[in-house]
């Protein structure tokens, strides 16, 4: 007979600080059979000051949520203790100290399950953290709730110090960091080295080049000058704005104001409270980059907004569009160069390593017979010729500087685009699961120096 193992919550500790918890929420019925490192419940938490009193800001003041979910070392059948939760709003609220000896539920591991690395008694936690678009949108269900402009995870091991991956990019690069509940499950449940996962979402302003370059770029006075300039252009304009326009142009100047690529972090663990500086890898996706992007005729920063994200905006935010932009063209070479400047700034700031997904190039449906009757460039109306000549500007670029790129087009073309990829942009789980593979490799070898990335291939593959 399988002896059940008694699963504890295990030490978190945050110097200064008591840490309190909701009570336990599930995501499986008793009985769910669970993969190694496969979530199955969570808590809120906060941490509440010993004293009661800070010389300065909380660590977390900027992330109103805050989450501990739960995973088990090891495969079996999780039985829950339904007395850890609380029900009610205390599911929500914070009430209960954490206690590293609580139980929370029992394991029948599967055979084999004894030879698990460290203690599988002991829960692997992965801590949740979003900092919300406002402050006003909160919501309380579920694993990471509400509207962020930034959310992250990470694995609350003690050990080694956690390698930060930033994704910046569309639904290609979202959904293989996110995964299908929004809460990073299947990027964690595929390492169980030390990794933090951030996401900055592609909305309202998309994150190509030129944008993610004015941000790096960006002083206060400037970004003073493009409110006072939105403003302005509301406070004399004959269409009076509504409330969506209010609530989109604000979002506008909050992505504006910040620099994802700069940012720091702050995490807790069995280790206690520490800071991480910025990501030491940038995810990036090459389907983002736009053929023309808006240009601010007088201040001259950009601004690309998804079109199905456009419709959110009201009638007084296109029009400031219509009257103070203009849209200017990007050749091949101009998104190059873009590139180029990225990376090395990336480089030069804060060290971070650059990963690009590149685009998918054959959809498997072509049906021009003679390219005759295309005006060169055929990439100006062709979009997967554009697509070929764009990956192939990427190889070009690292050959010259340090870059990773993940070869989608050979993947999807490995496992059958049709049906992994149908658009060329949205993937389905086997595919994001082999790119999670990929993306994870690049991140190993982050964690080894000596071999660097000079013995990386540059473009990842399956083959």
């Amino acid at each position: 007979m399988v002896r059940a193992v008694e699963l504890h919550l295990g030490p978190l500790h945050a110097a200064g600080y008591n840490i309190l918890r909701s009570g336990v929420r599930w995501l499986y019925d008793s009985g769910h059979h669970c993969r190694p490192n496969e979530i199955f419940a969570f808590c809120n938490i906060t941490l509440e000051p010993v004293s009661g009193r800070l010389s300065g800001p909380p660590p977390f003041a900027e992330e109103l949520e805050l989450q501990i979910a739960f995973a088990s070392r090891v495969g079996g059948r999780v039985s829950i203790d339904a007395s850890t939760a609380r029900g009610g709003y205390l599911s929500v609220r914070t009430v209960d100290v954490w206690n590293p000896d609580t139980v929370i539920a029992t394991i029948e591991p599967d055979p084999g399950a004894d030879d698990v690395a460290g203690d599988p008694s002991r829960l692997r936690l992965l801590a949740l953290a979003g900092r919300r678009m406002t402050d006003l949108a909160v919501t309380h269900s579920g694993l990471l709730p509400g509207w962020h402009g930034r959310s992250r995870g990470w694995w609350c091991e003690a050990g080694e110090t956690p390698v930060t991956l930033l994704s910046l990019g569309v639904c290609d690069a979202a959904g293989l960091v996110l995964g299908e509940d929004c809460a990073f499950a299947e990027m964690f449940e595929a390492t169980q080295s030390a990794a933090q996962m951030v996401y900055v979402p592609d909305h309202p302003l998309a994150p190509a080049t030129p944008l993610l370059l004015d941000q790096l770029q960006r002083t206060p006075a400037q970004f003073e000058a493009i409110a006072a300039d939105l403003r302005g252009f509301f406070e004399r304009s004959t269409t009076p704005p509504t409330a969506n326009d209010m609530i989109f142009a604000g979002t506008v100047l909050s992505v504006m104001q910040r620099n994802p690529i700069r940012d720091g972090y702050n995490v807790f663990s069995a280790n206690g409270l520490t800071r991480l500086g910025p990501a030491d890898a940038v995810l990036l996706s090459l389907a983002v980059e736009p053929t023309a992007i808006l240009r601010h005729r007088k201040l001259g920063h950009h601004i690309h907004i998804m079109r199905h994200h456009q419709t959110a905006a009201g009638p007084a935010f296109k029009a400031w569009l219509a009257d103070s932009f203009e849209p200017v063209r990007r050749s091949v070479q101009d998104i190059k160069l873009d590139y180029e400047t990225l990376i090395d700034k990336i480089a030069r700031t804060t060290g971070g390593r650059v990963i690009i997904l590149n685009r998918m190039s054959t959809s498997g449906y072509e049906d021009v017979s003679s390219y005759l009757p295309f005006d060169a460039p055929m990439s100006d109306t062709l979009s997967l010729v554009a697509a070929k000549e764009w990956n192939l500007m990427l190889e070009d670029i690292a050959d010259e500087r340090a870059l990773d790129i993940v070869d989608v087009d050979a993947i999807a073309a490995d496992i059958g685009g049709g049906e992994h990829l149908p658009d060329g942009i949205h993937q389905s789980g086997l595919m994001q699961k082999v790119l999670r593979r990929e993306v994870l490799s690049i991140l190993a070898n982050l964690r080894q120096p000596e071999i660097g990335h000079a013995e990386t291939p540059r473009a990842a593959a399956v083959r």
